[in-house]
């Protein structure tokens, strides 16, 4: 039996019958409340459209979003701050002496560059398998480099939520731009819309969590499967007490004696407080263990460093868990910055992309510009329509 180009949707339109509900006829729909979405929503609503963002979360931010459920803000996702300059670096508990802090500059800048050859010319290999240090002030640098997040924060947010129509609680399980109409489907209907945005991550697309009718074009496909989430997560520790004698915002990172590596911000906006970072498979065994584990590693790592005043200062924590958030399955996009461009053009006209995986500069400024981007190619789809 032949299929029709509208049958891979027919399950999802059944489904949105069952709970009709009364369907709204925008110019644009926007997929996804997060910097990209607002960004977009921002640039056709001074175009003078008619726009709605649908979120599935019951929060807008996406993945910048902070936490203050344990009484201080913690910045759960992508980092909207100027970092305050390079971290200490801490061998066995001792920091790094002028002549070594030299050394490692020197260490870190070859590895720099070798890194930069093995993604040119062997991009799809695990750096990791191929770079390694020879003592512990090297391995500190291989750690170092490679847990460097590839793009730079942002002080302001570039867009608010003010005067921006989101519905939250609203999850887009299917998109059809067969018909004269964009349909995008949800578990309580149906909205329609002339245009629409998608800005949700690459792990829920490879997941299949957005169906399109008609299917994705295989280069776009492709260019999905080519662009994975890293595996990252943070956690916030506070304290009833100053135990981090260090500088407001310090970065710290550290070798331990157990060779493993502690890469922390500490007392963050002056607060008694620390993050600490990890990632890749140490990041993945963190979430699988659960947030009271985390919070138990954390303040044991920064016992080690800073002594057992830590451990009876210790008030409470928390961790994210973006791996297993299940709208987002990672924190950001890596890939080449083809697959990138591949994303990012349209799908059957009426269907844009955008978010950090659609733009060269990637994190909160890529998602920002790819807001702007999508807007601008929605105006002109809606002047041809």
């Amino acid at each position: 039996m032949r299929l029709g180009r509208r049958s891979l949707l027919s399950g999802a339109l059944a489904a949105a019958a069952v709970h009709p509900a009364r369907a709204a006829d925008v110019d644009v729909a926007v997929v996804g409340a997060g910097v990209a979405g607002f960004a977009a929503a921002h640039a056709l609503i001074g175009a003078r459209k008619n726009v709605v963002v649908l979120e599935a979360r019951e929060r807008t931010g996406g993945r910048v979003f902070t936490n203050t459920s344990i009484g201080l803000p913690f910045d759960e996702g992508a980092p909207t701050r100027p970092q305050s300059g390079p971290p200490a670096l801490v061998i066995d508990g001792r920091e790094l002496t002028r002549e070594e802090y030299a050394r490692y500059d020197q260490v870190s800048a070859e590895l720099e560059r070798t890194l930069e050859k093995l993604r040119t010319q062997l991009p799809g290999v695990d750096p990791r398998l191929a770079i390694h240090g020879n003592d512990p002030l090297e391995k500190l640098a291989v750690a170092e480099l490679l847990r460097r997040v590839p793009f730079a924060p942002l002080a302001v947010l570039p867009v608010t939520e003010a005067r921006i129509p989101v519905r939250v609680g609203i999850r887009v399980t299917g998109i059809d731009s067969t018909g004269s109409r964009v349909r995008l489907l949800t578990g309580g209907g149906e909205i329609t819309a002339r245009a629409a945005i998608v800005t949700v991550p690459t792990g829920v697309l490879a997941a299949g969590g957005l169906a399109f009718a008609p299917g994705l074009r295989p280069e776009q496909q492709a260019a999905v499967e080519s662009l994975p989430m890293v595996q990252a997560a943070k956690t916030f520790v506070t304290f009833s007490r100053r135990v981090l004698d260090v500088p407001d915002d310090a970065r710290l990172v550290a070798w331990t004696a157990t060779g493993t590596v502690i890469e922390a911000l500490l007392r963050p906006r002056g607060q008694e407080a620390a993050v600490l970072s990890y990632r890749d498979e140490e990041a993945q065994q963190l979430e699988a263990n659960g947030p009271m584990a985390a919070t138990a590693g954390a303040v044991s790592a920064l016992t080690e460093l800073f002594g057992r005043e830590v451990r009876t200062a210790f008030l409470r924590g928390t961790s994210t868990r973006w791996g297993q958030d299940p709208l987002a399955r990672g924190a950001w996009t890596d890939g080449p910055v083809q697959a990138r461009l591949a994303l990012a053009t349209p799908h059957d006209e009426r269907v844009l992309f955008a978010g950090e995986a659609t733009d060269p500069a990637g994190g909160v400024a890529g998602a920002n510009m790819s807001g702007q981007r999508a807007a601008k190619a929605a105006l002109a789809v809606l002047g041809r329509s």
